[in-house]
């Protein structure tokens, strides 16, 4: 019995420190109290078997269900919402953006997701027989939420690979000529 008491009585402390801190964390933007940096990473790979691009991106998940509240008006959790797939496919539509060498969007295409912990990796797929040669990249995930959001693309495909960095107020970025 003893030991069920200090059990509870650590539970109920460590609650009641959650809720102080949920309090105090009230005041301040809503991931600031969660994490003090903001960068995400996608990977971007060619695939010629299938002639596509494949994007994993790995963001914060409370910073992407903040940016889909505010674009949903209403509360979207990543794993409790039923339409969170749609909603996440559209926010990546508007802020993550592959063109071909002529200038041409080409469409993402759900292929899912994965929630580990306090991570989200989100899982699209754009058709693109033409290759990544000469092709063109836009990474504005989370930038209208944070100032000093980082966001990291690693571009790999035959003969090139490269890293590209998008802060705030950047535009598109060219995929690197491969290598002869």
């Amino acid at each position: 019995m003893r030991l069920v008491t200090r059990v509870t009585a650590a539970a109920l402390l460590g609650c009641a420190a959650l809720w102080a801190g949920a309090a105090g964390a009230a005041s301040l933007p809503h991931a600031a109290a969660a994490h003090k940096y903001y960068r995400s990473l996608a990977q971007v790979e060619y695939n010629a078997e299938s002639k596509s691009v494949e994007v994993s991106l790995r963001v914060f998940a409370d910073d992407l269900e903040l940016a889909l509240t505010r674009r949903a008006g209403r509360e979207v959790s990543l794993d409790r919402t039923k339409d969170a797939d749609r909603l996440v496919l559209a926010y990546l539509r508007d802020t993550f953006e592959i063109k071909n060498r002529d200038g041409e969007t080409k469409a993402l295409k759900w292929v899912g997701m994965e929630l580990r912990s306090d991570i989200a990796w989100l899982y699209v797929e754009a058709e693109m027989p033409e290759g990544l040669a000469g092709a063109r990249l836009r990474d504005q995930l989370l930038f209208e939420l944070f100032e000093k959001q980082v966001n990291t693309v690693s571009v790999r495909y035959p003969g090139a690979k490269a890293d590209l960095v998008f802060v705030r107020g950047d535009g598109e970025r060219a995929v690197p000529a491969p290598r002869k």
